[in-house]
């Protein structure tokens, strides 16, 4: 699977500030937060002002960072 990360979003939600990131999940742009399942078996492990974490079905992680 081929992911990119576009951007991070943030939000307020009942006083805290929930990050969404926005990514291109095989040409779709797809706005993730943590917990939330991508194409081909991978989840969102974390998300944070600069980066993304995914974890494989394998409990393989990769960091994907803005540039």
């Amino acid at each position: 699977p081929v992911f990119k990360l576009s951007g991070i979003a943030a939000s307020q939600q009942d006083g805290t500030t929930v990050l969404t990131a926005i990514v291109i999940d095989n040409g779709t742009m797809v706005f993730a937060k943590a917990g939330d399942r991508l194409s081909n078996g991978y989840s969102v492990l974390s998300v944070d002002e600069m980066s993304m974490t995914l974890v494989d079905a394998a409990g393989v992680t990769q960091t994907l960072r803005l540039p």
